[in-house]
């Protein structure tokens, strides 16, 4: 039977599969927390025409307002035929635009230029075939000699030459001719800079003739309906070749979807795309280009490559320039891919004189410390809390997050919204916040515990109302709901998931430093990256034992600086000859085992300065 996925597609659906299971097997974007088992709540989508009546997963996850709405869980619907389905695919992230777009570039050198050039007309005088007539002008122009001729301008230069009379723009990279254009489009030359993380991908769309950054956009990795985080996809694609491909096809998906969204959005053809960087974990590496990741999953963890790799548009199915540059920045290790490369080229301080630790927050947290005698750098399992997934009311950060709260001892409730508007969840930076203020007033312990409101009679009557038992243990309410007829609340498990990836991190810290043989105090500085590091509070980040205790003025927050690297290769090919040395003066330090680190895990796991 077909179903229609608004706006414009039809698919065909089998014989007693769920919804969640066609999705999947369509590669559309789905939220598979719990692999189907209906215990997550996260795979919602909105029905319109035929809505089957609530499961017994939609009336426990899903409030009146919701089902009204015709909203339900794609892993408890039967699909029947005629079926009308909304799925909230690519998301306006105010907040990742917001901090890549006030990039200026330093320097452009992207290796990628265009030169328009005339050619004498073909005469009985001068038989010269249309490539070496083409070819001579474009070397007397440039000074420079071109070798190479691909199948695919010497088929079209005929026909390119004579439409353009005589008059044509060569596209070149370094000494290779990628493409050929009637008339003059040398003002016509772009390129897109891409981080693959293990939760969302982000796109910017550049101007490479300026260094302007036109526009970001992201979604949500559709590889996530496979696994949450690494491990999980390794597994998955450990399982079957048809499996790996299908997560080969997942992330590509999400990548020629965002590139479609870009063309919408401006007036720039994908065909005008000659460039493209990438950052990722390694993991995020091999599933894109499709290489083997058996070997990342068993000790001793080796990736099939980590130097530079650089292929064309068309061997990789990207949707741009068919000859367009696909250039994907060195990894470092198993698990410490390109966006740490990446990072570090987007954060200049972590190599500047002194001791500095890089923190790039993420799903897969990677962690990377230079000294004055080293450079170090690991993983840790943070899992996706960082990213709202996981948490009961948990949201990328976009219109309608929570993003930060401040509690009062009195009582006071007031949480920061992104836009201004009425919340319907809470993103990373609102989670940490909020849980950190929870604290300082004695709604939760040190332990993590959401208190017992009847033995908690020192606290305000406000706060004490705001304590309940709620499906998942005591929640707290963040906010009431009104018109979206639910309340965002933190709850107890909420809580443990932030516990444990805050603990990986702080124990992951304490570990590289240790093996560095310095100590927490001889650092100088200490950089959180990731898009939700930017709206981080040192104090918050202190008082939940995120970092280690340190003197609040040495931690700085930036951006996403992974995609900051890869947007620097883009715009610069000298970057990235700096990102081929940096992967090779840089030691991996794998912590899976290590008795230092499983120690430092259980202490880390408080809710208090660690120091």
């Amino acid at each position: 039977m077909q179903i229609t996925i608004l706006p414009n597609r039809v698919m065909t659906t089998l014989e007693n599969e769920t919804l969640m299971e066609a999705l999947i097997r369509h590669h559309l974007p789905v939220q598979n927390i719990c692999n189907g088992e209906g215990t997550c709540g996260k795979c919602k989508v909105r029905m319109t025409g035929h809505v089957p009546p609530p499961s017994d997963h939609d009336l426990e996850h899903l409030n009146e307002t919701e089902l009204k709405a015709g909203i339900r869980l794609a892993c408890a619907v039967t699909p029947v035929e005629g079926m009308i389905i909304e799925l909230n695919f690519v998301e306006s992230q105010d907040r990742k635009e917001g901090v890549l777009l006030g990039l200026k570039a330093t320097s452009l050198d992207p290796g990628l230029e265009k030169v328009f050039v005339k050619t004498s007309v073909p005469s009985l005088a001068d038989e010269r075939g249309d490539w070496d007539r083409f070819v001579d002008e474009l070397s007397s122009t440039t000074g420079k000699s071109y070798d190479k001729a691909s199948l695919h301008v010497l088929r079209k230069v005929s026909e390119v030459i004579r439409t353009g009379e005589f008059a044509l723009t060569a596209t070149i990279y370094r000494d290779e001719i990628l493409d050929i254009e009637a008339g003059d489009t040398t003002k016509r030359l772009y390129g897109v800079a891409i981080d693959i993380g293990t939760t969302s991908v982000a796109v910017a769309l550049v101007d490479l003739n300026q260094g302007n950054i036109m526009k970001v956009v992201s979604a949500e990795n559709q590889q996530t309906a496979y696994g949450a985080d690494v491990i999980s996809r390794i597994t998955y694609a450990r399982e079957s070749q048809e499996n790996a491909l299908t997560l080969r096809a997942a992330v590509r998906g999400t990548i020629n979807h965002l590139l479609e969204e870009l063309a919408a959005q401006t007036n720039v053809s994908k065909n005008e795309m000659y460039k493209m960087t990438l950052v990722g974990n390694t993991t995020m590496h091999h599933l894109f280009i499709g290489l083997e990741i058996s070997h990342l999953a068993v000790s001793p963890f080796v990736s099939v490559c980590n130097r530079p790799l650089e292929f064309t548009a068309e061997e990789l199915g990207m949707e741009i320039n068919s000859q367009a540059k696909i250039i994907f920045l060195p990894n470092i290790g198993s698990f410490v891919g390109a966006d740490t490369v990446g990072a570090i080229m987007g954060t200049p301080v972590a190599l500047e004189a002194g001791n500095h630790l890089l923190i790039d927050l993420g799903t897969n947290c990677e962690l990377f410390l230079k000294t004055e005698d080293t450079m170090i750098a690991c993983s840790t399992a943070a899992g996706p809390a960082f990213e709202g997934a996981g948490i009961a009311h948990g949201m990328r950060a976009k219109i309608g997050a929570i993003e930060g709260v401040t509690l009062t001892e009195e009582g006071g409730v007031t949480c920061q919204v992104i836009g201004e508007q009425e919340p319907i969840g809470i993103c990373g930076s609102g989670l940490i916040e909020g849980i950190d203020e929870l604290r300082k007033v004695g709604v939760v312990n040190k332990q993590g515990k959401i208190v017992d409101p009847e033995k908690a009679q020192t606290l305000a009557p406000e706060l004490l109302k705001r304590i309940r038992m709620g499906e998942k243990g005591r929640e707290f309410v963040l906010a009431y709901g009104t018109d979206q007829g639910f309340d965002v609340t933190l709850c107890q498990k909420d809580i443990g998931e932030l516990q444990l990836a805050k603990g990986a991190v702080c124990a992951g810290i304490k570990t590289l430093v240790e093996m560095a043989k310095i100590s927490i105090a001889d650092l100088n500085s200490v950089t959180l990256s990731g898009t939700f590091a930017t709206y981080l509070k040192a104090n918050n980040i202190l008082n939940i034992g995120l970092v280690p205790d340190i003197a609040p003025e040495k931690i700085k927050t930036v951006g996403n600086a992974a995609h900051v690297g890869a947007l620097l290769a883009l715009i610069d090919h000298h970057e990235l000859a700096k990102a081929g040395e940096l992967y090779r003066r840089i030691s991996h330090v794998e912590l899976g085992g290590s008795p230092k680190f499983s120690n430092y895990f259980m202490t880390s796991m408080y809710l208090e300065r660690n120091s």
